[in-house]
């Protein structure tokens, strides 16, 4: 009984539940032409279209698959057979046997004859492959089929895709736009059937798409110019950066370039701290190089999801830029000449250009006065692990600042690597800060930003998840974080530009959570509608008033959860209420007409 109670439960969950997409392949297509893109997710049932943002994406059609129940034996050699003969040009469906009792039903099953080639060949995959309960992903068994049309005019760059249909819209997944043509791994194969020769790149730049399975190595040939140089960059972790059921908690992509003669080229396994490598080479000998491709662990499942960009030349490494919105960055000679004070906010910009090297900064203060130095490298892409070092006018160290632990887990760094500190000066007088790096490293891509001066409490306030399921006139709860910055405490307010927000709207003193109740006042059969919410608070008797930033939580190795910024908080409109108030009882916009009070008789004893 229990057990019965528990399915009912999970079933009754599973049934608001909107859909879940766990990855995309391949995530992403050359624009001018049409992509089918498998979709790996959970409840999917509904999803009738997809949301991208930018201009000149389409969707063409959307296919479900059904799911695929262990056939039987007898079941599983008719299928076999079956698909033996569609590879034999025989596509009308061969005689049942007499005893097919036992039998399970399959919507594809019963017409292989009529599937394309891309549904066929999920059948025999899921016909050769080996169930094991104890490897089965959830989150990912549910399967479907996108087809998009990109328009020859797409500006090219990154797409978000979100799921969408009659039980709502899904958090995003990263899409890419591509000039350059694709190439993609061998396609599956029965392990009965003869492999395909590894795919031969013939165009410079392109991009490869592939999935990595458990224990596997994809490979590509390449012609490679001696004395050319040459850039292979991996997109894996940044496409699925957090995964909850897996240790360390994404794809670990390793590149391996073999020369002609099948002697190792290249070899490169990250890109300075990040987990997707680059290699750059340039090859000693002209001819078919092999690009390969694997799991660092050799680990792998459906959604361990790469694209690498071939390109000539040498890439250059992709760091940020100034993290301080708003505040022109003094170059570091520039600074390093001069004495700040602390009654202004100053940021000076610089680079660790060598093995050892430190770059000084001075500034001075009264006794008492808070000085604050936050120093931005590893947040903003830099391979900077730096450490601030400050003291005073006779070489006294006042104080040694190395990490600076964040207090919310935002975006995709997994290193909170960068000091801060908010110092009380001892004594009046002059200071020097020293920058360098804890293990001595340095070169042209170790940048910082450093910002020195006064406290300017700040605040930023982050969503939970970026998409809402609402029916007409119905609620629904968003958490949210925020982040205070210089020791802000004051109360920070929530207001909504085209929703209604209610319950508790303001975060109070020390509070880092609040959840409030999103109201839906659209009609029924509303299109996605972008959610604006803003947070205002009192800072030094002015008000401050920033957009709240959309984000979705992802869970990282069973243990840590993160926060994924999103370009959109993002409303879809259910095509029923669900707060139990019949349409005839609501205004026109979705909201419940106020009701006639009704008298209450009670019964006589």
């Amino acid at each position: 009984m229990r057990r019965l109670i528990l399915v009912l439960v999970l079933l009754a969950a599973g049934v608001g539940a909107g859909p879940y997409a766990g990855y995309l392949y391949p995530a992403g297509g050359q624009r001018g032409g049409t992509v089918r893109v498998l979709v790996g997710g959970q409840y999917l049932h509904g999803v009738s279209s997809a949301l991208l943002s930018g201009e000149g994406v389409t969707v063409r059609q959307v296919i479900l698959a059904p799911s695929f129940s262990p056939p039987a034996g007898s079941q599983r050699k008719y299928l076999l057979g079956w698909i033996d003969a569609i590879a034999a040009g025989q596509r009308q469906a061969p005689p049942k046997p007499d005893k097919t009792e036992d039998w399970r039903p399959n919507a594809w099953w019963d017409r292989l004859g009529e599937l394309d080639e891309d549904c066929l060949r999920l059948v025999i995959k899921d016909l050769h492959t080996k169930r094991n309960a104890l490897q089965e992903t959830p989150s990912i068994r549910q399967v479907a089929f996108l087809d998009l049309d990109i328009a020859a005019a797409a500006a090219p760059g990154r797409r978000e895709l979100r799921l969408c249909g009659a039980n709502g819209i899904s958090a995003p997944k990263l899409f890419y736009v591509d000039v350059e043509p694709h190439l993609a791994e061998p396609v599956y194969v029965a392990p009965d059937k003869p492999r395909p020769e590894s795919p031969l790149v013939e165009i410079v730049p392109c991009v490869l798409d592939g999935q990595i399975m458990p224990g596997e190595t994809d490979a590509f040939r390449i012609f490679l110019q001696a004395g050319q140089a040459y850039s292979f960059a991996v997109q894996g972790r940044s496409l699925l950066p957090f995964i909850g059921d897996a240790v360390p908690g994404h794809f670990q992509p390793v590149l391996t370039l073999l020369d002609p003669a099948g002697r190792p080229a290249g070899f490169a396994d990250d890109e300075y701290f990040w987990p997707d490598p680059v290699l750059r080479v340039k090859p000693a000998a002209t001819g078919v190089h092999v690009l390969r491709i694997a799991d660092n662990l050799y680990r792998g499942r459906e959604d361990f999801v790469y694209r690498i960009e071939v390109s000539q030349g040498w890439r250059p490494y992709a760091g940020g830029g100034n993290p301080f919105p708003g505040r022109e960055a003094m170059p570091e000679a520039a600074a390093a000449k001069q004495c700040f004070g602390l009654n202004a906010v100053h940021v000076m910009a610089g680079t660790i250009s060598g093995a050892g090297e430190q770059d000084v900064f001075r500034f001075r203060g009264r006794q008492g006065e808070i000085a604050v130095l936050d120093l931005a490298a590893r947040r903003v892409g830099s391979p900077l692990d730096g450490i601030l070092r400050i003291r005073q006018a006779d070489g006294v160290l006042v104080a040694e600042i190395d990490d600076a632990p964040a207090s919310l887990n935002v975006g995709l760094c997994l290193q909170p690597a960068d000091p801060a500190c908010r110092l009380v000066l001892p004594a009046d007088g002059e200071y020097s800060v020293a920058i360098g790096d804890v293990t001595g490293a340095g070169g042209a891509d170790y940048r910082y930003w450093l910002r020195l001066g006064r406290p300017v409490p700040d605040f930023n306030v982050y969503t939970a998840k970026s998409g809402l399921n609402i029916g007409p006139g119905g609620t629904e709860s968003l958490k949210l974080h925020v982040v205070r910055e210089d020791g802000f405490k004051g109360d920070i307010r929530m207001v909504g530009e085209n929703v209604r927000i209610s319950g508790q709207t303001v975060f109070r003193g020390d509070e880092k959570t609040l959840t409030v109740q999103v109201k839906n006042v659209f009609l029924r059969g509303m299109k996605p509608c972008p959610v604006i919410l803003f947070a205002e608070a009192e800072i030094d008797g002015g008000v401050v008033r920033k957009p709240v930033i959309p984000a979705d939580v992802f869970m990282q190795a069973f243990a840590y959860d993160h926060l994924l910024p999103t370009s959109q908080l993002v409303l879809w409109t259910l095509n029923r209420p669900d707060d139990g108030v019949r349409p005839r009882d609501k205004g026109r916009d979705g909201t419940p007409r106020p009701q006639p009070k009704q008298e209450v008789r009670q019964k006589k004893p």
